[in-house]
């Protein structure tokens, strides 16, 4: 059976785990953006989001050929992790169609910030006294990030709402089962069977909400293909590589960088000025990363 109960990193690979896992949140942040210009091409995003998949899994066993070995008999945490986050993505996808941009992408990024939580009570993994600032400080940024071109929270809805917070719990538990399969599994034997299981979950998707899988044109696999190398090949891999190294607590911090990255590409991309409250919560989620690396004790 899985240790659940995690050890105490040293130093030095704890910073290079949060490192890891704040390239992989910036990276992530362009699966926002790919996403749009994907749909805006005639894809539907659970389409997307099975190619994005799907084309990633190549690219991941082009690293095992290369090494000249074979993926380790998977965990059923590497299987969870992927269930876990296909299913936030497709969730997540609904919210979006029933609630405000808003209203989503405030409560989905809950998730990644209260798995240090989940991960104090499972894993025994208490967090450092300094990790509660930073997720006030992270939040009140997120949410500033996401209502302050208008002031208010959009036209969101209750059912939109709860679908987001359900994406959010499936967030939180993509998180935890990562960690857990780091234990005993490298990150790329974790990323490939957690991406195989998303495609599956994906594909599910697909059927549920009446999407074809196949395009219409090959050329609109493009930005799945972006999304497939830039933002899950690399950032997800360097996000589940990060959490073998880092705590629980520090990584759902850290990758909430995400939206940080996602709004500032969108400035030049789609020409979405960033008002000068939206540019003030991206401050303060930048210092909520500061914050959580503080130690609770100091030698």
């Amino acid at each position: 059976m899985t240790e659940l109960i995690v050890a105490e990193p040293d130093p030095r690979s704890r910073m290079i785990g949060v490192f890891l896992l704040l390239v992989g949140g910036l990276l992530v942040g362009f699966a926002a953006i790919g996403l749009r210009l994907s749909v805006v091409d005639g894809l539907g995003p659970q389409t997307t989001a099975f190619w994005r998949f799907g084309l990633a899994l190549p690219m991941i066993l082009s690293v095992f050929l290369v090494r000249g070995k074979l993926p380790s008999k998977p965990s059923i945490f590497a299987i969870l992790t992927g269930f876990a986050f296909g299913m936030d993505i497709s969730i997540w996808h609904l919210s979006l169609t029933m609630t405000s941009v808003a209203n989503s992408t405030f409560i989905v990024n809950m998730g990644s910030l209260f798995v240090g939580f989940l991960a104090w009570i499972v894993l025994k993994d208490r967090p450092s006294v300094f990790w509660g600032g930073a997720v006030i400080l992270a939040l009140i940024g997120v949410y500033f990030l996401s209502t302050g071109k208008t002031g208010t929270s959009g036209s969101g809805n209750i059912r939109g709402d709860l679908v987001a917070l359900i994406a959010s719990c499936f967030l939180s538990s993509y998180f935890l089962f990562g960690k857990i399969a780091r234990n005993t599994m490298s990150a790329l034997d974790v990323l490939f069977w957690a991406t195989l299981t998303m495609c599956i979950v994906a594909g599910v998707m697909c059927f549920v909400f009446g999407e074809p899988i196949l395009p219409p044109e090959p050329q609109q696999l493009s930005w799945p293909l972006a999304i497939a190398f830039f933002s899950h090949f690399l950032g997800q891999g360097c996000i589940i590589a990060g959490l073998g190294r880092a705590p629980a607590a520090i990584a759902g911090v850290m990758v909430i960088v995400q939206p940080v990255a996602s709004a500032i590409i969108s400035w030049p991309v789609f020409g979405e000025e960033l008002a000068l409250l939206q540019l003030f919560g991206a401050g303060l989620i930048l210092s909520a990363l500061l914050v959580a690396q503080i130690p609770s004790k100091r030698r």
